[in-house]
């Protein structure tokens, strides 16, 4: 009888994972999952001995994150009170609530009415819109209606600290019926 050798195949090891890797591997995955959430920089440090990772040391390093100034916006409330002026004595007087947005870091101002306290016959309510100049209390712009030109305005008195400008705000503005007194009361 002839018997036919045939080669042994070699059967590959059967890889065991042992638990303690499982929660280890679990462990670094959570771990770098609230570092993530929390703007953390993970620095590891490995140490190898023939070959296979012996200890891992973490250090945890906060990432410092610039934040953009955030310009500040105040919404405002006012009382516009107009006058006759010497030059124009014939002005009657009248006056309305103001309602409008103040920009801290560009000094813009826009204001427009919302509503009449005393109303002369033939008048309109007119919005203003322009810049407070940083440190010297003045207020100057246009007047956003028809016939209406300039205003320039300079604070006289201290408001309340609702916002950086309450005050008592005093000037003229120059419209089609002339030259008008404006006291402008910014709460």
């Amino acid at each position: 009888m002839n018997f036919v050798r045939t080669p042994r195949i070699k059967r590959a090891k059967k890889t065991v994972v042992s638990l303690t890797s499982l929660l280890d591997l679990l462990f670094v995955m959570i771990f770098v999952s609230l570092i993530q959430q929390k703007n953390i920089t993970p620095v590891k440090e490995k140490k190898e001995v023939k070959g296979k990772i012996v200890e891992i040391k973490t250090e945890v390093k906060e990432k410092v994150v610039e934040e953009k100034p955030v310009p500040k916006i105040y919404n405002i409330s006012a009382l516009f009170y107009f006058y006759g002026t010497a030059s124009n004595p014939n002005i009657p007087t009248g006056s309305y609530r103001m309602q409008g947005v103040y920009n801290e870091k560009s000094g813009h101002l826009s204001v427009g009415g919302i509503s009449w306290v005393n109303r002369p016959q033939n008048y309109d309510m007119v919005p203003l819109s322009g810049k407070i100049s940083p440190g010297s209390n003045i207020f100057t712009g246009r007047i956003e209606f028809q016939g209406c030109k300039e205003f320039t305005l300079r604070k006289v008195g201290q408001g309340g600290s609702k916002n950086p400008i309450s005050g008592t705000w005093e000037g003229i503005y120059d419209c089609s019926q002339g030259q008008t007194g404006l006291t402008l009361t910014i709460d």
